[in-house]
């Protein structure tokens, strides 16, 4: 009896690191250069960054919700008046309803992140409609209404993928170039110093509050206790998001990009 106990528990060691080693694989062949012929075509969804006039910043979360490490984040950001986007995979949404719950009864936004964390690139279009499908109806049987945003899992994308989301009126949300890799467990001054350094106006954060390592306070979770009142005294401001993007109407004009503050013309309209 003893000797199978022994076998089986080298085996659950065995599934458990093949399934280590599998996800951070699969994190180290992130898809960084996207096609150019994609991002031509379904550029009018597809979001990298906000208005690079002003200092406003949003940060990110992805993998969630965990029982364990989310509602600390929830916590920090609670202390520091600080709202986020959580783009939250839909098996996870099924175990931790009340976590989802919170996060968007304290005013966070919530995307959508594939139901299984799958790389997109690899599936056809059935298969990823039924990933961000489960998922949208999972978020939607707990806070009542669907995402409008979606983040593919490894920066992965495809035509069926993008097709999908714009069928569905939603945004594909990517991130500024500033991935401080907090779920390989880098050290925690390594994230703050990354997001410090490389923090820019309209600079979209990419995190974690999913970790492998299973401990009473991740990285991610350390170093925002520490980043978050540095980037406050750099003065930026936290936003969610869409509230990122929602001033903003972007207008090619002779090969310049030109921004507009809606909110600002809005205002000074509403003057004269």
């Amino acid at each position: 009896m003893k000797k199978i106990i022994i076998q089986f528990s080298v085996a659950l060691l065995l599934i458990t690191g093949i399934y280590v080693y599998k996800y951070n694989n699969e994190k180290d062949l992130e898809v960084s250069n996207i096609s150019q012929d994609i991002m031509n075509d379904y550029e009018d969804i597809i979001i990298k960054h906000g208005n690079e006039d002003e200092k406003v910043i949003a940060l990110t979360f992805d993998d969630g919700p965990d029982k364990d490490f989310t509602p600390q984040v929830l916590d920090i950001l609670k202390k520091n008046n600080v709202k986020a986007t959580f783009f939250v995979v839909g098996e996870n949404v099924e175990w931790n309803a009340e976590i989802l719950k919170r996060q968007h009864e304290e005013g966070h936004e919530i995307g959508n992140h594939t139901f299984t964390h799958i790389n997109v690139s690899k599936k056809g279009y059935n298969d990823i409609y039924k990933e961000i499908n489960n998922t949208q109806q999972a978020v939607k049987k707990v806070i009542g209404e669907e995402p409008k945003l979606f983040r593919p899992p490894y920066r992965a994308i495809s035509k069926a993928m993008c097709n999908i989301v714009k069928e569905k009126d939603m945004n594909i949300v990517l991130w500024s170039n500033l991935d401080p890799r907090d779920w390989s467990n880098p050290g925690v001054y390594y994230i703050v110093d990354t997001i410090t350094s490389k923090v820019q106006n309209g600079t979209i954060i990419l995190l974690h509050d999913y970790n492998n390592l299973r401990n009473k306070k991740s990285q991610t979770v350390q170093a925002l206790e520490i980043v978050i009142p540095k980037l406050k005294e750099m003065g930026y401001k936290f936003v969610t998001v869409s509230e990122l993007i929602e001033s903003d109407i972007m207008l090619e004009y002779n090969g310049r990009t030109l921004i507009i503050d809606t909110k600002y013309y809005s205002q000074t309209m509403q003057k004269q």
